[in-house]
Formats: structure tokens, sequence, C-alpha cells
């Protein structure tokens, strides 16, 4: 029996494991709202592929009511919720062996080795402090050990609307953990009883030697999950959603990384992660840029929800793109794509260019590469208009077909007035929007959308005759791109608001059925393919930088500042003119329409060449040349398929190419390496009794970045012999080495072809030769053919690659991860500080750590917290150099002189009196 919701067809029962299919948005939005609520915002659907199918979704929870006593008014987070599907999980957990039943009775913190924060009972498992509701162990045993042993303050119950309102609020104000206030009241007296506490503390001082210290704190470079809610077709995995991923950051916003002290602090964070979970007994087996979340300071966490275990309880193991929904309308609209789910390009580009791939399949994929998403209506998959609606296309007639040599922003504002703009503006430029608007994709789904997103995006006042009224209409009126909907979707024409009429249909057409099958007929047209190349080449390729983009009229109004990290942006994913197109997708192929045309019945140019190949003799001129002019066609299209090749990044060796199937029981059934203790380097004697002495006398400063070649020879050398004890780890380390490299790079270290060369014969990719030697290394070391010999996490974080200063800037912000109140933020901070730890650690680190800490200081603040914020202040400017100091304290002092009381609220204090305290003086 399906699940049927009010509005949409039934969500049956996923099939099983080997033969289930992914659900598409709207059926995932409608069994989110039927498990949970129709009051949580579904924004849109998170794919690891092209097109619309996944289990995986970012929500937007409305909050009311007071957090930490700074809510007065309705606010709302963002989660991601990913769908477990529950026959996968009973699959994979028979999977387990042995380790299923270790779990079977205790604690979830036991489970962790920390104390009893959830408990087992014989009923299933019930989160301690929430509503009892049992959840089945025999289903889910697998799935809470590595949440519980990794993020222990994790919620474990049943999925509802009100746990996850809970989570929320107890998210926001911090919270969640229950250690903040011992973790302050450590700073406060200088010493603690508390275990888990002692055992966070030397985690962050000693990463390499204590990472198998377990507690029940989240160790900070791990991203929160915030619960797993059980529900009849899934078991939903619930975390915050990330501002940032590091592949955001290497797509849109490079230049954040400002030095090589800053990739070494980012790098140091995500093998403090890899020792703590292999510490654990586990490897994560999938980590990419994709999976390492950051925070406005780029403080690097790594999702657990991404770890190669859980991904293959959110994934089905079918290729096919289709929903497993009764009677779900995608079934119909994808049922005839031909896209594979492995995102691999160079292939797709090979079939879309011999006419085996259409168009339209081909540019979505594009827009994944270049990180658009589905329904995100900020960021939304683009297409180009290729009619104006004025009359039926005709390919044997030049009215009514869109120019593709030129952006549609360039058709719809002229030459002359882009011409004025370049020449008049103070940073020359032809285009200051995105390509497609989040007002554009709004106004061209209003029928379809709820009221509340179209007054949010696109007026506040609700105006249903302001929107346009039909296609040709539209089309004149936005200087935007298509979307996706308009060439697969005819529902897309039909209005939900009783106000809001249907989108009129052009008068050459008689029913939104037919509407798409005409205008996705014109996108696969011999003229569109013929031209398509020219609007990649603006909207994704060559035309988007140099010259090229100002002979174009497409120079980009730059981002203000820079330095500033991105989650979107204008991506060039080409550096040359992308080939035109050489065949043409037959219709059966792209509508699975029955009748043929004149079109589809042509012999493809290849089989003439397969003809001249065979030694023909009756060619005339006219073959030659068409078989001559397809020669030259093909090694255009060859060539620059090697050229971007880097597009198919290898991070892992989970890839499709190497056949190498990753289960839950390849991670978890090997009990002899489940909580090994990995060998180190130098066996750290840790202080038995740790107070605050022992962490102050860990900072230290080292800011000389310069690591000898001998001495790097020499930590390789014994590293060499303190290898990884698990080739399960060994990957994780494998993956380590890609992002090190690509963030010296700025491009992908291995592609599909390097990769397969270095696995079969050992080549090294030339792109090592680029690296500064001590880089090139350390990822030589990382990516060694035999893994027992790749170093461990430990071993790596006891590389001379990291400083001191790099060890203590670490050591002083990791504990400001797990306090969310300012206040706590700031008495920790300014304790630290006050003991000496800034001007220990060094100019360069203190810097890093006050564009952690300033910002906190244009809050409102009590009285303890002014008291606090002041301290830390002058110790800033007392080891800051004076560049540093006039570009970060500078600008909050003026900030605290211009708000007034606002932000220090004490009896005792006035903003002017900062001039008094010697600030200004010192800043001078």
């Amino acid at each position: 029996m399906g699940i049927r919701s009010e509005r949409g067809p039934a969500i049956a029962a996923p099939p099983a494991p080997m033969e289930q299919l992914s659900p598409c948005f709207e059926c995932l939005e409608r069994q989110v709202h039927s498990d949970l609520s129709t009051d949580l915002f579904f924004r849109y659907g998170v794919s690891d592929t092209a097109l619309p199918f996944g289990s995986s979704a970012v929500l937007q929870v409305y909050l009311t009511g007071e957090v930490d006593n700074l809510l007065s008014e309705e606010v709302s987070v963002q989660l991601v919720l990913v769908g477990l599907f529950n026959e996968n999980i009973r699959s994979l957990g028979q999977n387990m062996g042995p380790c299923s039943s270790s779990s079977s009775s205790g604690s979830l913190g036991d489970s962790a080795g920390g104390k009893d924060k959830q408990s087992l009972s014989e009923e299933g498992l019930v989160a301690v402090g929430h509503e009892s509701s049992p959840v089945s162990t025999h289903d889910q045993q697998y799935l809470v050990r590595v949440i519980a042993a990794i993020t222990p303050d994790a919620y474990v119950g049943r999925a509802s609307y009100a746990t996850i309102r809970n989570l929320s609020l107890k998210y926001l104000s911090g919270a969640l953990g229950n250690n903040s206030s011992s973790l302050v009241n450590f700073f406060r007296e200088g010493r603690t009883t508390d275990y888990d506490v002692a055992n966070f503390l030397k985690l962050v001082a000693y990463p390499a030697s204590a990472s198998n210290l377990i507690g029940s704190m989240r160790h900070p470079n791990i991203f929160p999950i915030l619960g797993i809610l059980e529900a009849p077709v899934y078991s939903y995995l619930l975390h915050p959603k990330a501002p940032y991923t590091l592949e955001n950051v290497l797509k849109y916003s490079p230049m954040v990384l400002k030095s090589d002290w800053h990739i070494r602090f980012l790098t140091y964070q995500i093998l403090s992660a890899l020792a703590y979970i292999h510490g654990l007994g586990f490897a994560h087996g999938n980590i990419s840029p994709s999976s390492i979340h950051l925070n406005e300071s780029l403080w690097a966490c790594l999702n657990i929800s991404e770890m190669s275990c859980l991904k293959e309880a959110s994934h089905s193991a079918s290729r096919k793109a289709c929903c497993f929904a009764e009677e779900c309308p995608c079934q119909e609209i994808y049922a005839d794509f031909g896209l594979s789910t492995s995102m691999n390009w160079s292939t797709s580009f090979r079939r879309w260019w011999a006419g085996d791939l259409s168009n339209y399949e081909y540019l979505l994929l594009l827009n994944k590469l270049a990180g658009r998403r589905w329904g995100d209506h900020s960021f939304h998959m683009v297409m180009p208009w290729v009619i104006d609606f004025s009359v039926k296309p005709d390919e044997n007639s030049d009215v009514g077909w869109r120019d593709l040599t030129k952006s549609k922003w360039r058709l719809a504002k002229g030459d002359e007035q882009l011409d004025f703009t370049y020449s008049s503006s103070e940073i020359p430029h032809h285009v200051s929007d995105e390509c497609l608007s989040e007002l554009a994709v709004c106004s061209y789904k209003a029928r379809r959308l709820p009221l509340s997103v179209l007054r949010s995006a696109v007026r506040s006042v609700y105006e249903p005759n302001e929107y346009p009224s039909s296609m040709h209409r539209l089309y004149q009126w936005t200087p935007d791109e298509c979307i996706p909907e308009f060439y697969c979707d005819p529902r897309v024409f039909t209005s939900l608001h009783s106000e809001m009429s249907d989108l009129a249909l052009p008068s050459w057409t008689t029913s939104p059925e037919e509407f798409i099958s005409l205008h996705r007929d014109a996108l696969e047209s011999d003229r569109v393919s013929r031209q398509i190349h020219h609007w990649i080449d603006i909207t994704f390729g060559y035309k988007l930088s140099g010259e090229a983009s100002v002979e174009a009229k497409n120079v980009m109004l730059p981002t203000s500042n820079p330095s500033t990290p991105k989650s979107t942006g204008r991506l060039q994913l080409f550096t040359k003119p992308h080939p035109m197109r050489h065949g043409v997708t037959r219709h059966s192929q792209y509508h699975g329409l029955k009748e043929s045309c004149f079109k589809c019945q042509l012999q493809h140019e290849s089989k003439e060449i397969s003809s001249i190949t065979n030694g023909s003799s009756h060619l005339d001129p006219e073959e030659l040349l068409s078989g001559t002019r397809y020669l030259d066609n093909l090694e255009t299209a060859t060539l620059f398929c090697e050229q971007t090749r880097y597009l198919d990044s290898v991070y892992n060796y989970q890839e499709e190419f190497l056949d190498y199937a990753c289960s839950l029981k390849s991670q978890l059934s090997d009990l002899s390496i489940i909580g090994t203790v990995e060998k180190t380097s130098d066996a750290t004697s840790l202080p038995s009794d740790f107070d605050l002495g022992c962490l102050l006398e860990c900072f230290e400063a080292d800011d000389n970045l310069s690591m000898g070649f001998q001495e790097s020879l020499n930590w390789r050398q014994k590293s060499s012999y303190l290898g990884v004890c698990s080739d399960n780890y060994a990957k994780d380390i494998f993956s380590y080495g890609c992002i090190l490299a690509e963030l010296y790079l700025k491009r992908p270290l291995f592609d599909p072809v390097s990769f397969a060369a270095y696995k079969e014969s050992g080549v090294m990719p030339g792109a090592i030769q680029e690296l500064p030697p001590h880089v090139a290394l350390l990822v030589e070391a990382s990516i060694h053919r035999d893994w027992r010999r790749r170093p461990s996490a430990k071993c790596f974080l006891e590389s001379p690659y990291f400083s001191p200063s790099v060890r203590s800037a670490f050591l002083f912000l990791a504990p400001l991860q797990l306090l969310a109140n300012t206040g706590y933020c700031f008495q920790y901070a300014a304790k630290l500080a006050s003991g000496g730890a800034l001007k220990s650690m060094g100019a360069t680190a203190a810097e890093m750590c006050a564009s952690f800490c300033l910002p906190f200081v244009t809050s409102s603040l009590s009285d303890i917290e002014t008291e606090s914020a002041l301290c830390l202040l002058k110790e800033f400017i007392n080891c800051l150099s004076s560049p540093a100091i006039k570009a970060l304290i500078l600008p909050i002092i003026q900030k605290i002189l211009q708000a007034g009381n606002t932000i220090f609220s004490s009896e005792g204090f006035s903003p002017s009196g900062l001039l008094c305290e010697g600030f200004v003086e010192a800043i001078g």
C-alpha cells in the first residue's frame, strides 16, 4: 500500500535495494510533508546528478519565541534532511555480521565511549529528554552506531514537526550540547573535574596523540548531526545547512584562501577530523570538497552525512532516472532520458557530439558541473531561449528564431546601451546581473509557487495581473534566460491560484503538452544544434573572461569583495571555444514520439566515413569533402575533450570506472580495526591532571613556514613505517592528498585517465611537478600506491608542514565552535588571551584568531561580556601588526562609537571611554 498525501500521487514503499529508484523532488516534498508537516517549507531537493531525483532536501523552519533571549520576532533556520531508505538500512544492517549485535544493549553514549546520554531499551531507542518513541534497533543499529560514536549528542526518535522545531531552537541557542557551561567553568576556575571536558581539551591540544580519547562532546571539526528521525518509508538524518562548502570556495571565491598559511590551517582541521573518526574505528569513504563544510570564518567541518555507508543507505542502486512513486508525472517526463547518473562529462560530451545525447540533457549536465541546482530559485538550472514565440518554429525560415551568438541580456538591452554601460562605469562591465535571477525564475513559475514565495522573491504586495500573461509576453519582458521546465513540464502553464490566470500558450499550439513537444523539437533542431555551442561559450565558456568577453559584450560586474566566500556565482567551465555539435538527436530519443520525420530518416554523416574507410570507390568530391570535414571536426572535439578532463575530478577509489562497490560491509564488518588506535611517530605523554596551565603551555609561535627538504625527507622516511592500519583509512588519506594538491593547483589532481594510468602503472600525474616541493612530498605520500605506506592522519598532523602557529591557532579557536553563546565565547577567549596565548602564538596566528572573535563584538553585550570584550580588544591590539590592527580593530571601534550603548550595555561603560582607554593611541 502506498502512502497517499492530500495532493499528488501515492508514495509507494520503495522496492528492494538493488531495484530501488530515487524519488523525484515533488514526491520527496509530498513525502516530507506527509511524514512531518506542511509547516516545513521545502526549499529545494539535493541531487548528486543533473536530474531532479534524490532523497535529500533543504528545508526552512520558521521559529517564533525566544532563543537565548535574542529573538523577539519570527526567524528561520535552514536544515538539510537526508532520507535514508529503511529497506536499504535493513539490507545493510544484515551485511554487518557480528557488528550488528554489538550495539544491541547499553546506551548510545556507551557505544561511543562516553556517558549515558541516550538509552536503549527492549522496545527500541528512546531519546532521553524527548517524548519517548521507539526506533527499530534491528533496522538502524549500524546507522545509530556511526552517528552515536561520531556525534554523541544527536537526538534519536520518531519524526515529527515538533521534534524538528525543538531541535532547531536548541541548535540556535547552543543548547544541543550539555557541556558548554562546564567548558566555560574550566576557563573561569583553571581546572575541571568533568571527564568529557578534560578529554575534549586534550583532543584539541594534542590531536595526533589524543584522537582515541572519546567522550560525549562533538569534535569541533565534525559537522553537527541534530538527529535521526524515523518515519515509515525513510529514516531522516537532520543537520544544519552549512553556509559554504570547500567546493563553493574553489569554484566561486578561491581568493578567500589568502595565503599558504590559510591553506595549512584549513588542511590541519581536515586531518584533525580524520584522525578523530579513524580513532573511533570508522572511515569516511567519501571525502571530497563538497563534503567539507565551512562557516563564514572558513572554519572547516567534515560532513558525516556524506560518509559512504550513509550515502549507500540514501542512494538507490539503480542507474535509471525515474521516480518510484505511483502515477508520478515525472515518470513520463523523464522516462526516455539517456543521461547517466554517473556524472561523467567526457562520456556525455562524446555522446552529445555524436547525436546520442540530446541538447537538453547535455545542458543539464553543464548546469550541474557549474553548481546549479534544481528548485533553488537563487541558482536554478538555466536553459537558452531558442525561439521568440511569435510564429511556429520552422527550420526552413529565419523568422522567430533567437540569435544564440548573443546573450539574452544583450538581446534585451541592445548593444548601444551595453557599450555605454561599459564605457561609463567605474568598473567596466556589460552585465550586472545573473543570467537567470531569482526574480525571473519565480516569475516564470509563478503559477505553481506558493504566494509566500512570490511575495518574498518578486514583490511584497501580490498583484497577479502584473505577472506576464503569455509566453510571448514573458519572452519580451525578461532579460534572463529560460528554465528547463518550459522544455519538459506542461504543468508549469496551469495556475494553482484562482486569481491568476493560466499562462497563455502561443496561437500556433493547442495544449501545454503540444507546446512542450514543439518547444523541445526546436531545442533539438538542426538549426539550434549548429549554434548551441555559441550559447555555451557565453554562459559557461571562454566568453566569460578576457578579450573574448569584451567582444561578446559579456563582461560581468565583479564581486565587490573577492575575499568573501560565496556559495553561488558564474563559473567558467571551459577556456577554449566549445566544438560545434556533429550529430542530431532523433525525436524518439527525447520525447517518445512514435512518428518520425525526414530529419530522423537521414543517414548519419559518420556512416559515410565508414564507407570511406572501407574503400568505397563510388564517392563524389562532395562526399569526400564531407568526410574530410567530419574528420577535422572529430579531431577538434577529441582535443577539446582531452583539454577539459579536469571536469571529471577523482578524489577517492569509489569511482565507477574502477568497478568498486562501496558497501557498509567493507566499512564496518572488519572487527579487527574497530577501535584500533593507530601508531604515532611520537607518543606524546598526555597529562593526567589537565588544567589551564597545561593548556597555555601548548601555545607557541613559529611563523617561518619554510619546510626544509631534508626535514621533509626525514619525516617521510619515518612516516612510511607508521602507515595506516586499514585500507579504508588509506582511502581517506588518498582523498586528503587530492584535496591538498587542488588547493595549490586550483584544479583537480586526478581525472579518470590520469588516475587509471597511476593505478595501473604508477605514473604520477604531471600536475605534481607544479606543486611546491614540500607539498609535492606530502601529496605523493598520501597517494602512495601501496596503501600500507600512506601515513596516517595522526602522522600527518605531526608533520613539519604544520608550524606551531597553525597548531596554536587551532587550539585557540576549536573550543569556540562548541560555544554558541556569545558571552561564553568572550569569557573563554579573554581568559586565554590574558593568559598570554595570543602573544605566544605570534602575529600571524593571532590575526587569524581575530577574524573569528571580533565579529562577536558587534552584538549586544551584557556587563560581564563587555568586560571580556574590552579585555580581548586590548590583547589583540598588543600582539597584532599595525596593518592588521587598522584592518580588524579600527572598524570594530568605529561601530562601537556609532552604536553608542546599544552594543555595550554596561552601566559603567561609555563608548567615548574607548578614547580614554588607550585604544586609539595604540592603533595610531
